[in-house]
């Protein structure tokens, strides 16, 4: 729907895949045509770019920062208009001259650079958990994160990603993992954690109301 707001995430590489996320934002309670409920505040990837090279997973196309900020405004449609975009923090580092982020920039895209926090510490949520909760959904079943199905991509890599043997609440960064930390900064940029279950008072149960009679010879404190 048009009054969906967009944003885009971004992770950078050149030896190594770099890959392109573009968002939708559920403003309101959607169902989809198949009867799938999409709760408010459900972001759903529509679109994405991967450059990898073909036939050799985990290989990049080393193209130039240009050329990737270029490749991004050509697969867009006239109008769309995105409200935030994020990218790879370690892309806005600059050595000597303009910084990965900003030759990205000069050909139309914005953006920001990324929450890149991965693990949760010290009560602060990690990228990892935030995705996991989104994509475990609202507790009624309902999704927080949703993909779709051309974003062939993402299905190849991120569910056979796996837990890093000496931190397990991390990945293998060895793995091709770059679709997953771009998703990761999205996550991160739209904060969302499931509703706290909601406490229940039970009565104790030797628990007996008084009746009238006994309430009136308690001083007035039940009148």
């Amino acid at each position: 729907p048009d009054d969906w707001h967009r944003f885009r995430s971004a992770d950078w590489g050149s030896a190594r895949p770099f890959s392109v996320g573009w968002w939708a934002i559920v403003m309101d309670t959607f169902v989809t045509p198949c009867g799938k409920t999409l709760p408010r505040g459900c972001i759903v990837r529509y679109r994405e770019w991967y450059g990898c090279r073909e036939g050799k997973p985990n290989t990049g196309l080393k193209m130039t920062a240009e050329e990737v900020g270029q490749g991004i405004v050509d697969r867009e449609i006239a109008g769309e208009k995105f409200h935030d975009s994020v990218l790879d923090p370690a892309a806005f580092a600059q050595d000597g001259g303009p910084s990965i982020a900003s030759r990205i920039i000069s050909k139309g895209p914005f953006f920001r650079a990324a929450d890149n926090k991965r693990v949760t510490q010290r009560g602060a949520m990690g990228g990892w958990d935030m995705m996991r909760h989104r994509v475990n959904g609202d507790g009624d079943g309902n999704p927080m994160l949703v993909v779709f199905t051309t974003c062939a991509d993402f299905w190849r890599t991120v569910p056979v990603l796996q837990h890093d043997e000496k931190r397990p609440e991390d990945l293998d960064t060895d793995g091709e993992d770059h679709i997953a930390d771009e998703v990761r900064y999205a996550c991160m940029s739209r904060p969302w954690l499931p509703p706290a279950p909601q406490e229940v008072h039970r009565l104790p149960s030797d628990y007996k109301p008084l009746t009238r009679d006994e309430s009136s010879d308690n001083d007035g404190l039940f009148t």
